[in-house]
């Protein structure tokens, strides 16, 4: 609102663009050296009044605002406008924008012709100027005001310290870093700046620019700058480390004076920053006592994610497990890395006997998260300490979770050493093309020697795994043989899941009918609405096909080969062109061209949608490899 007054002053007082152009420059130069120092509006007032004492208190709050600033030469020579312009200086000095815009207009409507002086035009641009851009960085319009003052480099130089911070970071948010370096290198350099103004700029370059940058527009400032704000620049140079900016390292004097002062601050981001410096440089122990100072007062989960890590590779396991499971639920992050630090033993070949709180609190994460790795590894360690049934349950929803070929693996083994031959049998088809390691399954023997878990003197030979240190001992009823015991996915999901509603033994289940009846026919297909929606209903047959560019099948090895027709059939028959037209530029289609007689490409197959060939393309390529795999 403000900016729009002052533009609407600034457009009152048009007539002086009529100007001939030897008073323009003038008044152009008087514009920029008039914005290039602190605002002098109140001080020239007061001296063109004579008023003394009034010059004298605002020179010396210019001097304590801005440190090094002298007052001007012609103080008391020069007008800062015209005789009759004093109102208007005190409306501007004041802020009043609306009522100043209100007297212009009112001025220039009374007296044709009249123009206001250029320190009074200047003082109205730079403070337009101001508020338009001081206004785009509280709205985060960054691109506009990155635009803005590309169009303007010489009044934004000159601008106040504010206008400059604004304008650097519009730059740096823009990927300009090189033009906001220049915008502040010339700010510090030109000797504009008090110290105080030099120290927050330098914290503000440390937002929007790379550490190296802001070490070289520190070296264009005073040395008690720079003491000033040591900490803050040796807080940014361990930030430029942890993000591995190049050439970047923290001086052991450095690190030292910043662990004083974390030592003593009570924000917990401090003794974490250290923290996170040490575990980069893997010195553990140092980290570990920096994280637990940093969680110790109030820090977030992701310093307790650090803690957790480092306890980890201090082989803490049992420590680390607790620290992520305590903070699993403000950070996915601890979830994930909970479910990682018991995997390994999980999914060992002769997995270590684990507790069973250790494996309950386990599953129920599990559960919680829906982690397929999670699951898949309690089935995994249920399966090699021979629960069957239990590793039944965790590999189907490790397979429902997260179904690769591991986990697949597992539940064909779950169902076959539960005796659900007709079940393994399904998957192992389900999965035929995509995990040739399941189909392979078809073709192996059972194993001649029982898994560690059938072998009773490697269970009576495994010896138990000492407690981690830091630990309690679980209590004395908890014994041996209840060790190793996973609970069942549906044992927990009981727990937490309430009652079913009642319902009628008629409303649920019934049959139904598994084909898909809700069909239609896209847009412009060359099949009939009647023999879309009219196709056999019942189950469809069992058939292998070559599927272009999956390599042999197990099955192949064994002398069995695919059906040599594209619909299951014995005979080597091809759809015909009128059910299934070809494509241009398909091996079907070439060979639909050879037995018309028609050149490829030619008008039998000019006008076919490139919607309607696939099948006849696969079926080429299809017979082609049957012909080379068929004995």
């Amino acid at each position: 609102m403000r900016t729009a007054l002052i533009l609407a002053a600034l457009l009152a007082i048009a007539p002086a663009a009529s100007a001939p152009a030897s008073a323009a420059e003038p008044a152009a130069a008087s514009a920029t050296e008039a914005a290039a120092r602190p605002d002098e509006t109140a001080l020239r007032y007061y001296a063109s009044q004579h008023q003394r004492a009034r010059v004298e208190a605002e020179t010396e709050r210019l001097r304590r605002r801005h440190p090094g600033w002298q007052p001007p030469a012609d103080l008391w020579t020069a007008r800062a406008g015209g005789e009759d312009e004093d109102g208007l200086w005190d409306l501007l000095g004041a802020g009043r924008d609306a009522d100043l815009a209100a007297a212009l207009a009112a001025r220039a409507r009374a007296e044709p012709g009249w123009t206001p002086s250029p320190a009074l035009q200047a003082a109205l641009s730079a403070r337009a100027l101001r508020e338009s851009c001081l206004s785009l960085a509280k709205a985060g319009r960054w691109p506009d005001l990155a635009t803005l003052a590309a169009g303007r480099p010489t009044d934004i130089a000159a601008a106040d310290a504010e206008v400059v911070w604004a304008v650097a970071e519009a730059y740096g948010r823009t990927e300009r870093a090189e033009k906001a370096y220049d915008l502040l290198s010339g700010a510090l350099a030109g000797g504009r700046f008090g110290p105080e103004e030099r120290r927050v700029s330098l914290l503000r370059a440390m937002q929007i620019l790379p550490m190296a940058d802001v070490d070289r527009l520190a070296a264009l400032g005073e040395a008690r700058d720079r003491d000033a704000i040591r900490v803050d620049l040796i807080r940014g140079r361990i930030g430029a480390v942890l993000h591995d900016e190049a050439g970047q390292a923290v001086s052991a004097p450095d690190l030292a004076a910043f662990e004083a002062y974390a030592e003593a601050a009570p924000d917990p981001d401090q003794a974490a920053l250290v923290a996170w410096l040490a575990f980069k440089r893997r010195d553990l122990p140092t980290a570990l006592a920096w994280f637990k100072r940093a969680v110790a007062r109030g820090g977030d989960a992701m310093v307790a994610h650090g803690l957790a890590h480092t306890l980890r590779l201090l082989g803490r396991q049992r420590d680390a497990e607790d620290v992520a499971y305590a903070w699993r639920a403000p950070l996915v992050n601890n979830s994930l890395l909970f479910i990682d630090l018991l995997e390994t033993d999980l999914t060992r070949a002769d997995p270590p006997a684990i507790e069973p709180e250790r494996l309950r609190r386990y599953a129920e994460v599990t559960l919680a998260t829906a982690s397929g790795e999670g699951a898949q590894a309690l089935g995994w360690y249920a399966y090699n300490r021979c629960q069957f049934d239990t590793a039944l349950g965790w590999f189907r929803r490790a397979v429902a979770w997260y179904p690769k070929e591991a986990t697949v693996y597992g539940y064909a083994l779950s169902l076959r050493r539960t005796r659900q031959e007709r079940t393994f049998l399904e998957v192992v088809n389900r999965y035929d093309g995509l995990f040739p390691r399941v189909v392979d399954l078809l073709f192996q023997a059972a194993a001649a020697r029982p898994m560690p878990c059938e072998a009773p003197q490697a269970r009576t030979a495994r010896a138990e795994p000492a407690a981690s240190p830091g630990y309690l001992e679980l209590a004395a009823a908890t014994g041996a043989a209840a060790r190793g015991r996973v609970p069942p996915p549906d044992e927990i999901a009981a727990d937490r899941t309430p009652a079913a509603p009642a319902i009628r033994r008629s409303d649920f289940p019934v049959a139904v009918v598994m084909e898909n009846d809700l069909r239609a026919a896209p847009t412009g297909s060359p099949v009939p609405e009647a023999r879309w929606s009219a196709r056999p209903r019942g189950r469809a047959p069992t058939v292998a096909r070559r599927v272009p560019g999956v390599g042999p099948m197990p099955y192949e090895r064994y002398g069995f080969a695919l059906l040599p027709a594209w619909n299951g059939g014995e005979q080597a028959s091809q759809p015909s062109a009128a059910e299934s037209p070809a494509p241009r530029g398909t091996l079907w289609a070439d060979e639909q061209a050879a037995r018309s007689g028609a050149e490829p490409g030619g008008p039998a197959d000019r006008d076919v949608p490139a919607t309607t060939g696939a099948l006849g393309a696969r079926q080429a390529m299809r017979n082609q490899t049957v012909r080379e795999t068929t004995p």
